[in-house]
């Protein structure tokens, strides 16, 4: 049987009604008018001119969102609804008789077809639609609803139009066009045209109220970089409400599916209020998931606004301030701060004006950098303090600065307003960014990249794409197409790129054309300037000076482009085309950067090349006419540079570049005192600089002049004599001395723990002092006609050395050393120390040569001001070590009655350790820092002239620079014979020395011994080695033996009977029985030293625990000890609470066999408080366990005994803190069924004090009291017969 469909074919209606005949209308020709289509509404109603005028509304018209808007149902419309529901009734009743001449099966095949074709639900849908229709219908036929009547003009108020849309009448809406006349067939000519103006009033102007703008779906951000897109910094991450994180598996269509029909099973449409985002969904979307961001529309605009609200995201207007919350969602959006996603809050957040800031728009993007330049401005007040600035982003200024700066480096290639703003951006993310150090040249910034992320591996200016950066940065310099602000910004960005780093200033110097367009930019523009040009920037000479003090390499890169700078000097500033401070200004940074070349040794050819300006410019600085005093300071540092160049010629670069005989003739000795008669006492900086020039010149003069430069010291010493004794010099002394004791008393009084923003201007001044007075000490030592080992019988002229002494222990002292490495101080703080490092190295070698002073005091003082000294001054420190060495000898000990075998000194006593000593201080290769005062021997082997960072002078980390020199320091012989492999003294060692490693170690231990006398002996605690330093030092005598083959034990370095003899005397003051102190529980601050493995760090480093060396020493005990009592004593150290649990478990669990064998009296232990072996209790079960055995089955003894006892006791007994009664009975149970009789009797009886002092045996077993009591109450409790085995030990007698 042929099947039949349910839905019938479309059939043409028959109709009843008559067709009428069409009218004709005629035109003048005959023929039919025209219609042309092309014209516009708006043309034809012109044309016909049948289009009433509207009335003008004198109200203002409601504004109505397009939701809510609902256009009127016009009568024509409305008057067909009753009959267009005619052919739906046919329909129904054609199906109805279609369905009932169907079979059952026909039925059951169409019910099929139609649910596997609309679904499940397909009959209440179609249910449901009719009960609609129904509704609508019955509302229709309601008489109280009028129909097909129009609304009057003169009975209801005007139409409610939309913003931006004309008023019309409900006639104009609805009402079709009439037919075109005949006359009208074609447009009208232009000038037949007549424009017509409004005439508006003032009634005419509405102001409405703002609404938010509709949201719009957010973009998708592009892929994620590869690895062939080079290095990239992320500009932020696209997140959305219904992005599915990372961590979220994607799931399959299946269980989409799935959930569909268990939603579909749980809520039916008929559920539903209809027109509810659900219901549409359901209805119209059933296989979009209800979290599907392409149906954010179907939230209603409460659901929108709570998500919006509930974003922490902060919000910035166009002035990068931050918007408050409240006020976020209430402001206009004629401010232009609404053009982002989320459109109902004003403002952007930061991910908005990050992408933005990429926008294809120039306008919109120049804009948007310009906004983050001023966020960028705020952070950084916030990195400095968290309630300044931004403080709802306080803690992300790293994060955000780094993609700050990508931001700025992406746009800083583009023309025009981009690419200023995008300079700007960096300037203040590296020059403003770090307000106060654009001046320091002598330091590497790096630790100041990281803010207050110090565990951060990576600062933002080290994330900079120096690669990409630099060559823009020189295209830029080249072409000049930025404004002049601009490319002031950009030189100012490059220089605190260089003053990153050593590094950093290479790539500058390295980038093709970047120095040379610097010159051509801002150094060599025309003389004398023509209109519109620009004048030179002294900044880039500082820059250039700050490269060339950053390596030797930059400095050999910038000598041939420093002859063009001759013009600066040729034209004196009272004779330059310039203004004359900016003549002034360029004149003293172009010989501040000649003076940073000579540091060198190198350019210093010049003087001989251009001496006729150079004396011109002599005369200029000696005059009255000069005015500026920086300029009289770079004078005199640059004439102390080539002075110490014409010293040795051969160190110079090319050599002979200056001679000697030359610095003579020019007269420059007789410029610098001549200069004296224009400084006043407030000239401090010049009287420094000049008291340094002076020394230069005496200096050499005792190298090259006749007799040691006798002449020459008796003509300077004729004219400054009388000034130290009653002159201009003594109250500039005087007045360096007092103001650096009020600075220092002002530190003692503010320091905490760090050195903070306000102590640095505290500090420079305090600098400036030191600077004075180490210069007038130098000058005081070059005008003495002695070798520098002899003591000064006469001295050339007054300095008030009791008042220099004093002021030199204060400031050795002073508290301000242990806040320099505290991770709350600036981070740049020891390049402002390095003058007090230089006053004290002046004040040494004076204090050697001073009549009166003993040998002893002097070596105290030494072993104190070596450990603050910084790099730069090895030289210096090597001649130190080499006078401390000769200082120890047999008659220096003798005369202190301390004895030392005569063995010692019969195979060289302190030179047998001196080379090592002095080899320990020898900078590594690259890493030779210039002094501050120059020296011939510098200017050939230094690398640069600036500070590393902090972080690379740690005290407990192995470093690549010596300087400063830690506590224990005198060790360092023992760490080249640890490292004899690929130690490089070995290799230098001189022909005389021959030494065996048994006599290395004993110069090494006692020197280290009498050092720690001398120290104590004239009170200097501070500077003392720690008990940690002590016992690490002696663990390095022992670990010489591992790894090594002995034929024999005598062969043995600890076995050496001298060098046993001196390891005791050293740790005896760090044994418990040194001290009453060392009872007292709980123990006095003892842990104000580092830890032992913090110290072992300076010779293991970070990559190498000192768990691990501890392993190696315990095996090495194992194995060749035969348990020696010295060995075993450094064994316990590490086994103090005070260390993590391994250490114990170590010894007591896997080397059990050793504990026997070691026999320490609590007298012995090397400890500060027997306490901190004791408290707190053990709580790890393996250790606990080792204990016990180690009762059970060892016959422990001393100390060891009484850890073990200690503990169990303690884990059983709630009188001694125990918690927990069932481990407590088991462990007491296992101590009675396995512990011998001595052992359970110890245990049980066992008492120690919590408060007062720690009861040693037997005391601690001796005691009475009523917790006998209790602990035999709790014994009774446990199983096994316990507490009838304890009775007679815990019955009170």
């Amino acid at each position: 049987m042929t099947q039949s469909s349910l839905i019938g074919s479309i059939l043409e209606r028959k109709t009843t009604a008559k067709p009428s005949a069409p009218t004709q209308t005629t035109s003048k020709t005959g023929f039919p008018a025209v219609q042309h289509r092309s014209q516009s509404a708006f043309a034809r109603s012109l044309r016909d001119g049948q289009k009433p005028a509207a009335q003008r509304l004198r109200e203002a018209p409601v504004v109505q969102s397009a939701s809510s808007t609902k256009p009127p149902v016009a009568q024509s419309t409305l008057s067909s609804v009753g009959n267009k529901d005619d052919w739906r009734v046919q329909m129904e009743e054609e199906n109805r008789r279609r369905v009932e001449g169907m079979t059952e099966e026909e039925r059951e095949q169409e019910r099929a077809e139609i649910l596997e074709k609309f679904g499940s639900n397909v009959a209440e849908t179609l249910q449901r639609a009719r009960e609609v229709r129904e509704g609508k219908r019955r509302e229709t036929e309601s008489p109280s609803q009028e129909v097909g009547v129009s609304p009057s003009p003169s009975s209801s108020p005007p139409s409610q139009s939309r913003i931006g849309e004309r008023t019309r009448s409900y006639t104009n809406l609805f009402t079709p066009s009439p037919p075109t006349s005949a006359h009208s067939s074609r447009p009208p000519s232009r000038s037949e045209r007549k424009i017509r103006f409004a005439d508006v009033t003032a009634d005419d102007v509405h102001v409405y109220e703002s609404a938010p703008p509709s949201p719009r779906k957010r973009a998708i951000a592009l892929p994620a970089p590869s690895d062939s897109d080079g290095p990239t910094v992320s500009m932020g991450q696209w997140r959305s409400r219904n992005a599915i994180t990372p961590m979220t598996p994607l799931r399959s269509t299946t269980d989409v599916s799935d959930d569909l029909v268990g939603e579909q099973k749980g809520t039916k449409v008929r559920d539903l209020e209809e027109g509810t985002p659900e219901d549409i969904r359901q209805r119209f979307f059933p296989a979009a998931s209800a979290s599907n961001s392409s149906l954010a529309w179907l939230q209603d605009k409460s659901e929108q606004d709570t998500e919006l609200e509930a974003e922490p995201s902060v919000r910035f207007d166009l002035t990068g301030t931050p918007i408050p919350s409240q006020l976020s969602s209430k402001l206009p959006t004629h401010l232009g701060l609404h053009h982002h996603a989320e459109g109902s809050h004003a403002g952007y957040t930061l991910e908005d004006i990050f992408l933005l800031s990429r926008s294809t728009v120039p306008a919109q993007r120049a804009s948007m950098i310009g906004v983050l330049a001023k966020i960028a401005h705020k952070l950084a007040r916030t990195s400095v303090d968290s309630k300044k600035g931004i403080p709802e982003l306080a803690g992300q200024e790293l994060t955000l600065r780094k993609r700050l700066l990508a931001t700025g480096v992406e746009a800083m290639a583009e023309r025009g307003s981009v690419g200023a703003r995008a300079v700007e951006l960096l300037w203040e993310c590296t020059t403003s960014w770090d307000d106060g150090v654009q001046l320091l040249d002598n330091v590497e910034l790096r630790d100041l990249d990281l803010g207050t992320s110090p565990s951060s591996s990576e600062g933002a200016l080290s994330s900079l794409p120096l690669d990409y950066m630099l060559p823009q940065i020189a295209t830029t310099f080249g072409t000049a197409d930025l404004p002049p602000e601009s490319m002031v910004q950009l030189l100012e960005v490059l220089h605190r790129v260089a003053q990153h780093s050593n590094g950093n200033a290479a790539s500058i110097v390295s980038t093709k054309g970047l120095i040379a367009n610097t010159f051509q930019t801002f150094l060599l523009t025309p003389i004398p300037p023509v209109a519109g040009s620009a004048l030179p920037k002294p900044f880039a000479l500082t820059f250039l000076r700050t490269l060339a003090l950053s390596s030797r390499e930059n400095a050999v890169a910038l000598v041939d482009p420093a002859d063009s700078l001759l013009r600066f000097i040729i034209n004196l500033p009272s004779a330059s085309p310039f203004p004359p401070s900016l003549a002034a200004s360029l004149l003293t940074e172009t010989l501040r950067l000649y003076a940073a070349l000579g540091s060198y040794g190198l350019y210093s050819h010049i003087a001989t090349t251009a001496q006729e300006h150079l004396i011109q410019l002599n005369r200029y600085v000696v005059s009255s006419a000069c005015q500026s005093n920086d300029l009289r300071c770079a004078w005199l540092q640059l004439l102390e540079a080539w002075t110490i160049c014409a010293q040795d010629p051969h160190r110079t670069t090319p050599s002979h570049g200056i001679l000697w005989s030359q610095v003579c003739g020019w007269g420059w000795a007789e410029d610098i005192i001549a200069l004296r008669s224009h400084l006043t006492r407030w000239s401090e900086d010049i009287w420094a600089h000049l008291w340094n020039a002076g020394s230069a010149y005496l200096e050499g003069a005792r190298v090259n002049g006749t007799k040691g430069g006798e002449e020459e010291r008796s003509a300077i010493l004729s004219a400054v004599k009388d000034a130290f004794s009653d002159g201009v010099e003594k109250r500039v002394v005087d007045h360096a001395i007092r103001g650096a004791r009020d600075a220092l008393s002002h530190l003692s009084a503010g320091l905490r723990q760090a050195i903070l923003p306000g102590d640095i201007p505290t500090l420079q001044r305090l600098g400036r002092h030191a600077n004075s007075l180490a210069a007038a000490i130098r000058f005081f030592l070059s005008c003495t006609s002695h070798s520098p080992s002899d003591s000064i019988p006469d001295p050339p002229f007054f300095l008030p050395f009791a008042d220099l002494s004093a002021l030199c222990a204060t400031m050795t002292n002073h508290p301000l050393w242990t806040c320099l490495y505290t991770p709350e101080s600036v981070s740049f703080t020891h390049t402002l120390y390095r003058p007090f490092s230089t006053l004290l190295a002046w004040y040494l070698q004076l204090s050697r040569r001073m009549p009166g002073n003993p040998p002893d005091l002097w070596m105290a003082q030494a072993l104190a001001i070596l450990c603050r000294l910084f790099p730069g001054e090895e030289e210096f420190v090597q001649r130190a070590i080499g006078n401390i060495t000769e200082t120890v000898t047999a008659d220096f000990l003798q005369a202190r009655d301390w004895s030392t075998p005569k063995e010692v000194w019969d195979q060289g006593g302190m030179s047998i350790v001196s080379p090592f000593l002095v080899h320990s201080v020898r900078p590594k290769a690259g890493f030779d820092v210039g002094p501050t005062c120059i020296t011939p021997r510098s200017i050939s082997t230094a690398t640069t002239h600036r500070l590393p960072p902090l972080s690379a002078l740690s005290p407990n980390e192995r470093r690549d620079y010596p300087l400063p020199l830690t506590k224990d320091w005198l060790f360092c012989p023992l760490d080249h014979l640890l490292r004899s492999g690929e130690s490089e003294v070995f290799r230098s060692l001189p022909d005389s020395w021959d030494g065996s490693e048994v006599d290395v170690v004993r110069a090494t231990v006692l020197l280290a011994r009498v050092s720690q006398e001398v120290l104590q002996f004239y009170n200097l605690p501070r500077f003392l080695m720690s008990r940690e330093e002590v016992a690490f030092g002696c663990m390095k005598v022992f670990m010489l033996e591992h790894g090594q083959q002995q034929s024999t034990s005598q062969e043995e370095v600890f076995r050496d009977t001298i060098v046993e003899r001196f390891m005791t005397d050293l740790l005896a003051p760090f044994s418990a029985s040194a001290s009453e102190n060392t009872l007292r529980t709980p123990p006095p601050s003892i842990h104000s030293s580092d830890s032992i493995d913090v110290v072992a760090k300076r010779l293991l480093g970070s990559a190498v625990p000192f768990y691990q060396w501890y392993t190696d020493f315990v095996g090495l005990y194992d194995s060749i000890s035969f348990a020696h009592p010295l060995f075993a004593r450094l064994l316990l150290p590490p086994l103090s609470m005070r260390y993590p649990m391994d250490y114990r478990k170590y010894l007591w669990a896997d080397y059990n066999h050793v504990i026997r064998t070691i026999h320490v009296t609590p007298e012995g232990v090397i400890t500060g408080s027997i306490a901190e072996y004791l408290w707190p209790v053990e709580t790890d079960a393996d250790v606990i366990g080792a204990y016990l055995r180690a009762l059970v089955k060892s016959p422990l003894d001393g100390f060891v005994r009484l850890i073990a006892v200690h503990h169990i006791a303690c884990r059983i007994w709630t009188d001694l803190g125990a918690d927990g009664e069932d481990k407590a009975a088991k462990l007491l149970q296992a101590v009675v069924a396995q512990g011998a009789h001595d052992v359970v009797r110890d245990i049980v009886l066992y008492r120690q004090n919590r408060q007062g002092n720690i009861l040693l045996p037997p005391a601690c077993f001796e005691q009475q009291g009523d917790w006998k009591v209790a602990r035999l109450e709790f014994a009774e409790k446990s199983d096994g017969g316990v507490g009838e085995r304890l009775k007679g030990l815990l019955q009170s007698e």
